[in-house]
């Protein structure tokens, strides 16, 4: 009896059952389902954002940045943003591709060079000691970010939903932190 079962066995082991292929099948679908609604609706509504030492310079959507052609579609062209940082003032400033920026420094001034292609965002050069901004790969989804820390620069994209996610409630946090301490400055000058 043992050995018809283990005969039984063997000739399954090789076969591929109905169950299985139902699963495979599942599980392939999910996740091509999956890989198309994170392009679909990858860009929609994002936005690039520039900081310097936690204030905003430029806050700039997708549309925006994107160089279309005649017929609509978004072109490879390269955009730039130039950081400059004079003192405690930061400028961006955008430019196309094929510029001098060169003559555009000036002695004492820091610098970055943003870059936008497509889908893409990278840091082309600074003048930082480390160049670690410059070697960082490229950012192309909400979330992602890049970081010099000598500027206290952030360059990161913003996901449209993000505005009220948890770091829109740590901001009502904060204001609602500030209300009350004004409101008990307002009393101490009082008594």
């Amino acid at each position: 009896m043992f050995e018809l079962t283990k005969e039984n066995n063997r000739k399954d082991e090789g076969r591929t059952r109905r169950a299985d292929v139902y699963l495979i099948s599942f599980f392939l679908i999910l996740a091509l389902g999956s890989m198309a609604w994170s392009v679909s609706g990858r860009k929609d509504g994002q936005t690039l954002r520039i900081s310097y030492d936690g204030q905003m310079v430029a806050d700039v959507s997708w549309s925006q940045l994107r160089v279309q052609n005649r017929t609509g579609e978004s072109s490879g062209t390269v955009r730039y943003c130039l950081l400059l940082y004079s003192g405690e003032d930061v400028s961006c400033q955008w430019y196309e591709a094929g510029g001098d920026f060169g003559s555009l420094l000036s002695e004492g001034n820091g610098y970055n060079l943003l870059a936008v292609s497509g889908e893409r965002v990278w840091m082309e050069a600074a003048d930082c000691r480390d160049q670690i901004c410059v070697h960082h790969i490229p950012i192309t989804g909400g979330g992602e970010s890049i970081i010099c820390l000598p500027h206290k620069l952030a360059v990161e994209i913003v996901a449209g939903a993000d505005e009220a996610s948890a770091d829109g409630m740590a901001k009502a946090k904060k204001a609602d932190e500030t209300a009350r301490n004004e409101g008990r400055r307002g009393y101490e000058k009082d008594s």
